[in-house]
């Protein structure tokens, strides 16, 4: 056998590779792997061989092939994988452990750490803690189900605030363990967040806004929709870092293809603004949401040139002079085609029907009762989808509806026939058991593009 490799799935389009102790070596008929349980209820063994040619290999006792994936079933524990091919045996003990309260740190700075949820196996998330003058900052929270305030406490004696890159789960879900802080973040995700997590204590922040701990360390908000509406980098021009999040790479690509995600071109120009932004920089550190992505350290010129990558990346694809390999993904039963492209060190898996904001499209629909509350539309808002559907108690008689244009040059809006302008709120009686609510914007053009929302009381 010339080679075992071992891998665990997080989603149908990006597989785990799960490394064996020691290194694959055909002469080494024994290997241990630990592994954590989130992504790990089966593992793909594939062997290779030079030549398979009349070698009967068996994995676990069944018959395999060599260089094809063969899936293994794992329970929590300890667990025996055998690869018997010619009289030989290869053994892989692999044990399957719940990490899901424990957290992982690394000092890659003075005052700075890298924190990792589930143990700090591939597959987790990544957090970042500041410390400045009289306040620390933690920038995203994770979806750890341990005491992540406890262990952040050990790292720093300051009070702790919050800044959240964007409103997808693996970002955001510890954030209740912080309820003295203050928490930094585009309202513009709001609806993604369950309501429950949203208190005063939130601050809604706006492309230009800075965030100063003092000593010399401050972050400015850069928005870059795309990823989500919400998405937004934390830059600190002075020590030449940025906290990403997904937004422009969450390590080697991003993940442009979901129906909650910005057109093509609202990325690009997003990534232009970013570009200009930081072009005095000679280098710039990213602090990406998923480190174990990460193939190239994306440190000095390298982090600078992601960026730029990127840019190169869309644009190519929205002038037509690339088309990334096709691929497709199934969640929630609903099936999504895509496009892996790759241009340096960037990767742009992008949605080939999302490439363009139409003309009459909303940036925008915010939906709130008369306590203020957000109503949350299922699925999240973007502009590409026009369907939704939202439920509201029995007592809410009434919300308020504020639709904000994408483009400047529109030329209209109604809801249900009545005018308003972009940003502006429009109060809608509601009567028991679904409303129907129409929002109709007339670009420049004439042409109108229609977002329906149907909303039970």
């Amino acid at each position: 056998m010339t080679g075992l490799e071992l891998s665990a799935v997080k989603t149908d389009i990006e597989h785990l590779p799960i490394q064996l102790n020691p290194r694959f070596s055909a002469s080494t008929m024994r290997y241990t792997v630990d592994v954590e349980a989130s992504y790990t209820s089966f593992l793909y063994v594939t062997p290779k061989l030079g030549s398979s040619q009349g070698v009967t290999l068996k994995i676990n006792g069944a018959e395999a092939k060599a260089g094809e994936p063969y899936k293994v079933p794992l329970s929590l524990g300890e667990n025996k994988i055998t690869v018997a091919l010619e009289g030989k045996t290869y053994e892989i003990a692999v044990t399957r452990r719940d990490l899901s309260k424990e957290y992982r740190s690394e000092s890659i700075g003075k005052g700075i750490w890298r924190i990792q949820d589930f143990g700090g196996y591939i597959g987790n998330e990544d957090m970042y803690l500041f410390e400045g003058k009289d306040r620390a900052l933690l920038l995203d929270t994770g979806m750890g189900r341990g005491d992540l305030a406890g262990f952040v406490a050990t790292l720093t004696k300051l009070p702790v605030d919050v800044a959240i890159t964007h409103g997808n789960r693996d970002h955001f879900l510890q954030v209740d363990q912080f309820p003295n802080g203050t928490v930094y973040m585009s309202e513009l995700d709001v609806t993604r967040l369950p309501p429950e997590l949203v208190t005063t204590r939130y601050k809604w922040i706006k492309g230009g806004d800075v965030i100063d701990l003092g000593n010399g360390r401050k972050f400015e908000v850069i928005p870059v929709p795309g990823h989500s509406l919400g998405s937004v980098l934390y830059v600190d021009f002075a020590n030449k870092i940025a906290i990403t999040g997904d937004a422009i790479s969450s390590g080697s690509m991003v993940y442009m293809f979901a129906p909650t995600c910005g057109a093509l071109d609202e990325y690009l120009a997003g990534l232009k603004k970013l570009e200009a932004r930081i072009e005095g920089l000679n280098g710039l550190t990213l602090l990406v949401g998923h480190h174990y992505q990460e193939k190239t350290p994306l440190q000095g010129r390298a982090g600078k040139q992601l960026i730029t990558d990127m840019r190169i990346a869309a644009e190519k694809v929205l002038r037509g002079e690339l088309e990334g390999k096709p691929a497709r993904t199934e969640r929630d039963g609903r099936v999504t085609e895509l496009r892996q492209a790759n241009v340096g060190l960037a990767g742009l898996w992008y949605n080939p029907k999302n490439l363009v904001t139409v003309a009459g499209a909303l940036e925008f629909l915010e939906i709130q009762t008369g306590a203020a509350k957000d109503v949350i539309p299922r699925p999240i808002f973007s502009s590409f989808q026009t369907e939704y559907a939202a439920t509201v108690p029995n007592d809410v008689s009434k919300i308020e509806i504020t639709p904000t244009a994408y483009w400047p040059s529109y030329r209209g809006i109604t809801i249900n026939g009545r005018a308003v302008k972009s940003g502006s709120q429009l109060a809608v009686d509601l009567v028991k058991g679904v409303n129907r609510i129409e929002v109709a914007v007339t670009s420049e053009k004439g042409t109108v593009r229609t977002y329906t929302v149907a909303l039970t009381r």
